[in-house]
């Protein structure tokens, strides 16, 4: 299969914009887009990623005051949105070809750009699509192109359930790069961030640790 490395910017997407404006990152999987009475519209799957309670809550109460936003469904760290593109709105997914396939969550991240990954079968639908977004973007680079025999398809696996301390306690340790060799951070220094004791802290990490690993295992032995 072909796949591609997109960085992309436009300055009208809802989600990104509000990811710099709050400093958060989510992950988006567009998932379709229609025509009703000569008006275009399209619904994206959202997730936060991160522990920030109170920028997520800010976010999408910002979100909420978005005339643009025909629907918007909320359920914990996921949401659910339909966008009101009007008769001359643009979008991403107005472009993609159903012959080609998310390799990865689109990534929104707070320095304003839509990272994405996706793959075809075929050459040409992978080149036009890129040729489309640059005419419709404030901005577009291709950070790789290029043809693999195993391309390695992000697939969400059942996730464990993580109790709030749990999630925060995991998503400190990886912000705060805790599982780099060598580390740049040690758990008492997390539990400070954290506002917590250093046994409480410790004891979080090491449930959610355990509840992820056997993910882990799993991807590794397939």
């Amino acid at each position: 299969m072909w796949t591609a490395k997109l960085k992309l910017f436009h300055r009208d997407c809802p989600i990104v914009t509000r990811c710099v404006k709050f400093g958060v990152s989510v992950l988006s999987y567009p998932r379709s887009h229609y025509v009703k009475k000569g008006k275009k519209y399209a619904t994206t799957v959202c997730k936060f990623v991160g522990y920030e309670q109170e920028k997520k809550k800010q976010f999408i109460e910002d979100l909420k005051k978005d005339r643009s936003i025909s629907r918007l469904d909320v359920s914990g760290d996921i949401f659910v949105y339909e966008y009101d593109l009007g008769k001359e709105g643009e979008h991403v997914m107005l472009y993609f070809d159903p012959e080609m396939v998310f390799v990865k969550p689109t990534i929104n991240s707070p320095d304003g750009h839509e990272y994405w990954e996706v793959a075809s079968w075929n050459k040409e639908k992978i080149t036009k699509f890129i040729e489309q977004l640059t005419k419709s973007m404030d901005s577009s680079e291709v950070l790789g192109i290029g043809q693999m025999n195993n391309v390695d398809v992000y697939f969400p696996s059942v996730m464990p359930k993580l109790s709030p301390a749990q999630e925060k306690a995991i998503m400190l340790a990886y912000q705060w790069n805790y599982y780099e060799y060598p580390r740049k951070i040690d758990l008492r220094e997390l539990a400070k961030i954290a506002k917590v004791s250093l046994s409480t802290y410790q004891e979080n990490l090491r449930r959610a640790e355990a509840k992820m690993l056997p993910l882990l295992i799993e991807r590794i032995v397939k």
